[in-house]
Parts: C-alpha cells; sequence; structure tokens
C-alpha cells in the first residue's frame, strides 16, 4: 500500500487542479474550502481503515480481500458526500465540481495502491472476488513507521521523489496557461525526476 503522506498528496492535487480559482473570497467562504479540503484528505486514506476494523478483511481462498479497497468501496462514500450535498441544495456548477473531487480522490487510493504492485486488491468486489496485481511496482510501499527503520525513510521518500515533482508537474499543465520556456522545462524536469524515482522504486524487491 501506498503512505498516509502519498494519498493526502493526491487528494490536495486533486483539489488544487480542479477547484475554481476565486479571488477577494470572504473568510467564510475561505473557511468552508478549508473543511472541504480536510474532508477530501480524509476520503483519500479512508480506504485504510480497514487497519483499525479488522472485521472490513476478509479471507478467501487463503488470501486477504480488503473488501474498502473496491471501487465501490473506494466510490461509497463519495456518492453518499454527493446525496448529502444535493440535500443540502447544491446545484449546477458548485456540484459538478465537488463531485469529480470526491470521484478523483476516491479512485486515487486504488490507484497509488495498485502501483506499489505488492498486495493485490479486490477491485470488483462484492461482484467478484477476483483480485488484481500489477505486475511491476512504480511507488515503493509503506515502511513500518519506526524511527529507527531504515526503510521507512527510504521508501518515503521515493515515493515523494516520484510524486511531489509528478503533482507539479500536473498543475502547472492545468493552472498556468502560458507558454514559457521556464514553464515548459519545469514541467519537463518534474516528469524526468519522477521517472528517475519510478525507475527506483521499479528495482526494489516486491
Amino acid at each position: 500500500m501506498s503512505s498516509f503522506i502519498g494519498h493526502s498528496l493526491a487528494g490536495l492535487t486533486t483539489y488544487a487542479a480542479t477547484q475554481p480559482l476565486q479571488t477577494d473570497q470572504p473568510n467564510e467562504t475561505t473557511f468552508s474550502n478549508q473543511r472541504w479540503l480536510i474532508w477530501l484528505l480524509v476520503i483519500a486514506s479512508l480506504p485504510d481503515i480497514d487497519y483499525l476494523i479488522p472485521t472490513l478483511r476478509l479471507q478467501h481462498a487463503g488470501q486477504t480481500l480488503r473488501t474498502t479497497h473496491s471501487l465501490i468501496g473506494v466510490i461509497l462514500v463519495p456518492a453518499c458526500t454527493i446525496l448529502v450535498l444535493w440535500l443540502l441544495g447544491k446545484r449546477g456548477r458548485s456540484l459538478k465540481v465537488q463531485s469529480l473531487q470526491l470521484i478523483l480522490v476516491g479512485l486515487s487510493h486504488l490507484v497509488l495502491d495498485l502501483l506499489v504492485g505488492v498486495f493485490p486488491l479486490p477491485l470488483l468486489y462484492p461482484f467478484s472476488e477476483q483480485v488484481f496485481r500489477l505486475p511491476f511496482g512504480l511507488l515503493p510501499s509503506a515502511g513500518r513507521i519506526q524511527l529507527t527503520n531504515y526503510f521507512f525513510y527510504r521508501n518515503l521518500l521515493i515515493e515523494l521523489g516520484v510524486l511531489v515533482p509528478l503533482s507539479v508537474s500536473l498543475l502547472l499543465s492545468i493552472r498556468d496557461s502560458t507558454r514559457s520556456r521556464t514553464r515548459l522545462f519545469s514541467i519537463a524536469a518534474g516528469l524526468i525526476i519522477s521517472g528517475c524515482f519510478m525507475r527506483w522504486s521499479a528495482t526494489l524487491t516486491r
């Protein structure tokens, strides 16, 4: 699985890439956006709640099914949130943007965990108990959180080396409409740096 930091970064990037730009926001609107961002970050990591609630993990054919790591598992809370927003009177573009953010953040958890290439995930549960795992890993697994654990720091470094430059390149591509050489160079540099860390991650033992 990917780390809490990696999932949070995915949530933050999704918010920054899709949130409508507004200037001179009143304090109330700013506070509302902050609360919304916090909720998106919660959803980004929420499937890992099965570590706290073991009953969400099922045993089948000698393997563990992490039911929260299915397409339905990651979309359930976002779908409920969309329903609540609609009941509260959200309509139009605002509802569309927030719905998109919720769905993307939920799916980002599966994408990052699949890119680790270690733990098979029951993507189609409960319709199928078949599990899926990529034959390669572009992200490292989350190391055990211990101050003396070398692999925790190494894997976190690799994960940030992959995701941070990738996030910056994505945001520059979406948010910066200029076609300056500096922008293009920054995007290219970010992709190259991210690719180098992906290559490092791919060499790790799985």
